[in-house]
Protein backbone atom coordinates (compact mmCIF):
# COMPACT_ATOMS: atom_id res chain seq x y z
CA UNK A 1 0.00 0.00 0.00
CA UNK A 2 1.34 3.43 -0.93
CA UNK A 3 1.99 5.79 1.96
CA UNK A 4 0.93 9.35 1.14
CA UNK A 5 2.60 12.41 2.60
CA UNK A 6 0.52 15.19 4.11
CA UNK A 7 1.37 17.29 1.06
CA UNK A 8 0.08 14.53 -1.24
CA UNK A 9 -3.18 14.43 0.70
CA UNK A 10 -3.58 18.21 0.67
CA UNK A 11 -2.86 18.31 -3.06
CA UNK A 12 -5.43 15.65 -3.91
CA UNK A 13 -8.13 17.16 -1.70
CA UNK A 14 -7.53 20.53 -3.31
CA UNK A 15 -7.84 19.01 -6.79
CA UNK A 16 -11.11 17.33 -5.79
CA UNK A 17 -12.44 20.55 -4.31
CA UNK A 18 -11.76 22.52 -7.47
CA UNK A 19 -13.76 19.93 -9.44
CA UNK A 20 -16.63 20.17 -6.93
CA UNK A 21 -16.57 23.97 -6.98
CA UNK A 22 -16.57 24.09 -10.77
CA UNK A 23 -19.59 21.78 -11.03
CA UNK A 24 -21.55 23.75 -8.41
CA UNK A 25 -20.78 27.15 -9.90
CA UNK A 26 -21.47 25.96 -13.44
CA UNK A 27 -24.96 24.94 -12.32
CA UNK A 28 -25.57 27.99 -10.08
CA UNK A 29 -25.61 26.17 -6.75
CA UNK A 30 -24.56 28.16 -3.70
CA UNK A 31 -21.86 26.82 -1.40
CA UNK A 32 -19.30 28.08 1.05
CA UNK A 33 -16.02 26.80 2.45
CA UNK A 34 -15.93 26.43 6.22
CA UNK A 35 -13.94 25.48 9.33
CA UNK A 36 -10.25 24.83 8.74
CA UNK A 37 -10.64 25.37 5.01
CA UNK A 38 -12.00 28.88 5.55
CA UNK A 39 -9.44 29.59 8.26
CA UNK A 40 -6.71 28.55 5.85
CA UNK A 41 -8.06 30.87 3.17
CA UNK A 42 -8.18 33.80 5.59
CA UNK A 43 -4.84 33.30 7.34
CA UNK A 44 -2.71 31.49 4.78
CA UNK A 45 -4.43 32.17 1.44
CA UNK A 46 -4.43 28.39 1.17
CA UNK A 47 -4.25 25.24 3.22
CA UNK A 48 -3.31 25.32 6.91
CA UNK A 49 0.08 23.56 6.93
CA UNK A 50 -1.12 20.72 9.18
CA UNK A 51 -4.69 20.40 7.85
CA UNK A 52 -5.81 17.20 6.11
CA UNK A 53 -9.38 17.89 5.00
CA UNK A 54 -11.48 20.27 2.91
CA UNK A 55 -14.95 21.38 4.05
CA UNK A 56 -17.90 22.70 2.08
CA UNK A 57 -21.37 23.76 3.14
CA UNK A 58 -24.29 23.45 0.72
CA UNK A 59 -27.57 25.10 1.63
CA UNK A 60 -30.62 23.14 2.68
CA UNK A 61 -33.07 24.62 0.16
CA UNK A 62 -31.07 23.25 -2.77
CA UNK A 63 -28.91 20.61 -1.12
CA UNK A 64 -30.49 17.54 -2.71
CA UNK A 65 -30.42 19.08 -6.18
CA UNK A 66 -26.77 20.06 -5.77
CA UNK A 67 -25.88 16.52 -4.73
CA UNK A 68 -27.63 15.09 -7.79
CA UNK A 69 -25.75 17.57 -9.94
CA UNK A 70 -22.45 16.32 -8.52
CA UNK A 71 -23.53 12.72 -8.91
CA UNK A 72 -23.96 13.32 -12.63
CA UNK A 73 -20.96 15.56 -13.26
CA UNK A 74 -18.07 14.18 -11.24
CA UNK A 75 -15.27 12.47 -13.19
CA UNK A 76 -14.88 8.69 -13.10
CA UNK A 77 -12.32 8.73 -10.29
CA UNK A 78 -14.69 10.50 -7.86
CA UNK A 79 -18.21 9.73 -6.67
CA UNK A 80 -20.87 10.99 -4.27
CA UNK A 81 -20.91 8.83 -1.17
CA UNK A 82 -24.33 8.81 0.47
CA UNK A 83 -27.19 6.42 1.17
CA UNK A 84 -27.63 5.81 -2.57
CA UNK A 85 -24.08 4.57 -3.09
CA UNK A 86 -23.17 3.12 0.32
CA UNK A 87 -25.60 0.70 2.05
CA UNK A 88 -24.15 1.41 5.51
CA UNK A 89 -24.08 5.19 5.13
CA UNK A 90 -24.99 6.88 8.42
CA UNK A 91 -23.74 10.46 8.07
CA UNK A 92 -26.22 13.31 7.93
CA UNK A 93 -24.45 14.82 4.92
CA UNK A 94 -23.01 13.52 1.66
CA UNK A 95 -19.34 13.32 0.79
CA UNK A 96 -17.34 13.21 -2.41
CA UNK A 97 -14.90 10.31 -2.31
CA UNK A 98 -11.77 9.58 -4.31
CA UNK A 99 -11.36 6.17 -5.93
CA UNK A 100 -7.59 6.47 -6.40
CA UNK A 101 -6.52 6.62 -2.76
CA UNK A 102 -6.97 4.53 0.37
CA UNK A 103 -7.01 5.85 3.91
CA UNK A 104 -7.33 4.57 7.46
CA UNK A 105 -9.67 6.13 10.01
CA UNK A 106 -7.92 6.68 13.33
CA UNK A 107 -10.01 9.64 14.48
CA UNK A 108 -13.33 8.27 13.20
CA UNK A 109 -12.99 4.45 13.18
CA UNK A 110 -16.73 4.07 12.49
CA UNK A 111 -16.08 5.35 8.96
CA UNK A 112 -14.08 2.19 8.21
CA UNK A 113 -17.38 0.34 7.67
CA UNK A 114 -17.75 1.99 4.26
CA UNK A 115 -16.77 -0.02 1.19
CA UNK A 116 -14.56 2.68 -0.34
CA UNK A 117 -11.67 3.97 1.78
CA UNK A 118 -10.49 6.89 -0.34
CA UNK A 119 -9.94 10.49 0.64
CA UNK A 120 -13.17 12.43 0.91
CA UNK A 121 -14.48 15.99 0.89
CA UNK A 122 -17.39 16.68 3.26
CA UNK A 123 -20.48 18.42 1.92
CA UNK A 124 -22.24 19.60 5.06
CA UNK A 125 -25.90 20.58 4.95
CA UNK A 126 -26.55 24.13 6.15
CA UNK A 127 -29.91 24.42 7.92
CA UNK A 128 -31.23 27.61 9.44
CA UNK A 129 -33.50 28.12 12.42
CA UNK A 130 -34.31 30.80 14.96
CA UNK A 131 -31.82 31.19 17.80
CA UNK A 132 -34.46 29.98 20.23
CA UNK A 133 -34.75 26.69 18.34
CA UNK A 134 -31.02 26.01 18.03
CA UNK A 135 -30.55 23.28 20.63
CA UNK A 136 -33.82 21.54 19.78
CA UNK A 137 -32.73 21.29 16.14
CA UNK A 138 -29.27 20.05 17.13
CA UNK A 139 -30.82 17.44 19.43
CA UNK A 140 -33.15 16.27 16.66
CA UNK A 141 -30.22 15.89 14.25
CA UNK A 142 -28.20 14.02 16.86
CA UNK A 143 -31.13 11.66 17.44
CA UNK A 144 -31.41 10.89 13.74
CA UNK A 145 -27.66 10.26 13.59
CA UNK A 146 -27.58 7.63 16.32
CA UNK A 147 -30.84 6.10 15.06
CA UNK A 148 -29.15 5.52 11.69
CA UNK A 149 -26.13 3.94 13.32
CA UNK A 150 -28.26 1.66 15.50
CA UNK A 151 -30.40 0.57 12.55
CA UNK A 152 -27.27 -0.37 10.59
CA UNK A 153 -25.79 -2.18 13.62
CA UNK A 154 -22.94 0.34 13.84
CA UNK A 155 -23.43 1.21 17.50
CA UNK A 156 -24.15 -0.93 20.54
CA UNK A 157 -27.41 -0.62 22.41
CA UNK A 158 -25.43 0.40 25.48
CA UNK A 159 -23.73 3.25 23.61
CA UNK A 160 -27.05 4.25 22.05
CA UNK A 161 -28.66 4.49 25.49
CA UNK A 162 -25.75 6.52 26.85
CA UNK A 163 -26.07 9.00 24.01
CA UNK A 164 -29.75 9.44 24.79
CA UNK A 165 -28.57 11.08 28.01
CA UNK A 166 -26.49 13.54 25.97
CA UNK A 167 -29.50 14.35 23.81
CA UNK A 168 -31.66 14.95 26.86
CA UNK A 169 -29.09 17.40 28.21
CA UNK A 170 -28.97 19.17 24.86
CA UNK A 171 -32.74 19.61 24.82
CA UNK A 172 -32.53 21.33 28.20
CA UNK A 173 -30.11 23.98 26.98
CA UNK A 174 -31.67 27.39 26.64
CA UNK A 175 -31.17 29.80 23.78
CA UNK A 176 -33.19 32.87 22.96
CA UNK A 177 -33.66 35.29 20.11
CA UNK A 178 -35.35 35.36 16.74
CA UNK A 179 -32.34 35.92 14.46
CA UNK A 180 -31.69 33.19 11.91
CA UNK A 181 -28.75 30.98 12.78
CA UNK A 182 -27.17 28.00 11.05
CA UNK A 183 -26.92 24.91 13.21
CA UNK A 184 -24.96 21.72 12.72
CA UNK A 185 -23.84 18.64 14.59
CA UNK A 186 -20.12 19.02 14.15
CA UNK A 187 -19.62 22.13 16.25
CA UNK A 188 -21.09 23.66 19.39
CA UNK A 189 -21.92 26.99 17.82
CA UNK A 190 -23.93 28.37 14.96
CA UNK A 191 -23.38 30.96 12.26
CA UNK A 192 -25.73 33.92 11.92
CA UNK A 193 -27.47 34.18 8.56
CA UNK A 194 -26.47 37.83 8.25
CA UNK A 195 -22.79 36.93 8.67
CA UNK A 196 -22.96 34.37 5.87
CA UNK A 197 -24.83 36.26 3.16
CA UNK A 198 -24.04 37.73 0.77
CA UNK A 199 -21.33 35.20 0.07
CA UNK A 200 -17.97 36.49 -1.08
CA UNK A 201 -14.94 34.88 -2.68
CA UNK A 202 -11.72 33.99 -0.86
CA UNK A 203 -8.36 33.20 -2.39
CA UNK A 204 -7.21 29.67 -1.70
CA UNK A 205 -3.88 28.88 -3.30
CA UNK A 206 -4.33 29.89 -6.94
CA UNK A 207 -8.13 29.48 -6.92
CA UNK A 208 -11.16 31.35 -5.55
CA UNK A 209 -13.92 29.81 -3.45
CA UNK A 210 -17.07 31.31 -1.95
CA UNK A 211 -17.19 31.81 1.79
CA UNK A 212 -19.20 33.84 4.32
CA UNK A 213 -19.45 37.59 4.07
CA UNK A 214 -18.04 38.09 7.59
CA UNK A 215 -15.41 35.50 8.42
CA UNK A 216 -14.43 37.35 11.63
CA UNK A 217 -17.93 36.82 13.03
CA UNK A 218 -17.99 33.19 11.91
CA UNK A 219 -14.78 32.46 13.82
CA UNK A 220 -16.15 34.37 16.80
Amino acid sequence: MKVYSLQDIQRRLFEMSVVIRDALEKNNFKYMIAYGTLLGAVRHKGVIPWDDDFDFYLFDDEYDAAIECLRNELPDDMFVEDEKSEPLFFHGWARVKDLNTMTTYKCYPQDSCYAHKGLNVDLYRAKFCKQSELYIQKANEYQLYIDRRLKKDLITQEEYDRRQEDIAKMRKKISSGSKLIMSNLISDYGFYYDDIFPLKKYKFSDELFYGPSNSDAVFG
